[in-house]
């Protein structure tokens, strides 16, 4: 009987999910300046009218969603729209504005403007007794080599995710017997955006935070779990020594930092090999050096040493960090220079809470995705550790296919077949 009943579930949700009546919009606009959406509803004779609201300043492409197409449909639009207007971290005006109008014409959720992010919110009906459930997507774009924005990390399908999770959520006949949040966060390239998102979390008492990534490599539509650590901390460093200047000829009358800067190399090479005895994983990676500069009558008086460094296990990242701190001060004591100190955009751990993993497993189950669980955590960094650090929660990932474009490289796009898996976990996760 178990069997039987998970069996109809499973397809009581997906025939939900693929036959969602959705309202008939036109969207339409220029390619630059003023958009406009025209709603057609019929009036009190029966005829169709429009109400139009018009925005500024949004790209709209020409798109015609008819009444029965999949939800799919209207989310994918939405991303190809979040691709066209792509924005740095930290700088994403006209993305917020494209994800609120979307969700305020389309969805029952409230939208809350915080400013530089949002979140968008469905309270219950009835009160149950569950803690609020929250979900995350990230808005900002990579700049490349040029200093141009572009969606090469997935955000534009991570953001429309959220708003497909919105629009199931709105259209089904069962209401969700929790409130349900849409955090919808910028700056997460730079670390930045966490850490200011994060107050909602305290603040409407949420119980439990989910969120995930695309990811090339792995079969396309994957569920990809982690106990423990899913993504590594890291941080730049900027390690800049300054001492004084003298004749080439007279090099003992300066201070030169380059004998102390490349043995502060060595050392850091020394203990990053100990501490990978010790730990599970920690490295470092060399950025650039440059001492002194092309004028060769000149003694070298300063320079800058500028790494990465990475650990799966926060507390072991922040002894990393401070050892090498700790290093390079005693050094440049030592030699009498003065001495810098940089973080560039730090990244905690995302350490995923073992609960969590375990009903986002149970969840793919139910719904019959493949799982793979990974064996080692993704050296790459994601300032979802921040909300982790709150409350109990977990990140996991979805496959792109296994020889989808990398992320981070100017030929990668989100894949929009993977939006339903997305989107039916998220919401099975309720």
């Amino acid at each position: 009987m178990k069997d039987k009943k998970e069996k109809k579930e499973k397809s009581k949700f997906n025939l939900a999910f693929d036959n969602l009546a959705i309202p008939e919009v036109h969207i339409g606009g220029t390619v630059h300046g003023q958009g406009n959406v025209e709603h057609k509803h019929p009036d009190a004779d029966g005829e169709m009218e429009e109400e139009v609201v018009t925005f500024a300043d949004v790209a709209i492409p020409e798109v015609h969603i008819t009444r029965y197409k999949e939800l799919s449909d209207m989310i994918h639009s939405l991303r190809k729209k979040l691709h066209e207007n792509p924005e740095p971290s930290m700088q994403e005006e006209k993305t917020r504005h494209i994800l609120q109008e979307f969700i305020k014409r389309h969805t029952t959720f409230e939208v809350v403007d915080k400013g530089v992010w949002f979140y968008a919110v469905k309270k219950a009906e009835k009160e149950s007794g569950k803690a609020p459930i929250a979900f995350r997507a990230d808005m900002d774009a990579v700049c490349g080599k040029d200093g141009k924005p572009g969606h090469y990390c997935g955000h534009d399908g991570h953001s429309s995710i959220l708003c497909g999770v919105a629009l199931y959520l709105s259209k089904r006949e069962e209401l969700p017997d929790r409130d349900v949040y849409l955090i919808f966060q910028p700056g997460e390239e730079i670390g930045a955006g966490a850490k200011i998102c994060k107050e909602l979390l305290a603040e409407k008492q949420i119980g439990e935070i989910y969120g995930l990534h695309n990811i090339p490599g792995y079969p396309k539509n994957q569920v990809l779990l982690r106990k423990g650590t899913f993504a590594c901390a890291s941080t730049g460093l900027s390690i800049r020594m300054t001492g004084t200047p003298s004749h080439a000829a007279y090099p003992e009358a300066g201070r030169n930092p380059a004998i102390p800067m490349a043995k502060l190399l060595l050392e850091i090479e020394r203990i990053t090999k100990e501490m990978q005895v010790r730990e599970n994983f920690v490295r470092m990676t060399v950025i650039g050096a440059d001492v002194g500069s092309a004028n060769y009558g000149v003694s070298a008086f300063e320079g800058t040493l500028r790494l990465t460094v990475r650990a799966e296990k926060e507390d072991a990242f922040d002894t990393y960090v401070n050892e090498i701190k700790a290093l390079a001060a005693t050094l440049a004591e030592e030699n009498q220079l003065t001495i810098a100190i940089e973080e560039i955009e730090r990244f905690p751990a995302t350490e995923n809470h073992d609960a969590n993993v375990d009903k986002l497993r149970a969840c793919a189950e139910k719904l019959q995705f493949p799982v793979t669980e990974l064996a080692q955590p993704m050296r790459w960094s994601e300032d979802f550790g921040y909300y982790l650090q709150e409350v109990p929660g977990a990140f996991f990932g979805v496959g792109d296919g296994e020889d989808h474009a990398q992320l981070h490289t100017a030929e990668y796009e989100f894949p929009d077949e993977i939006m339903k898996t997305a989107v039916a976990m998220l919401v099975g996760l309720i």
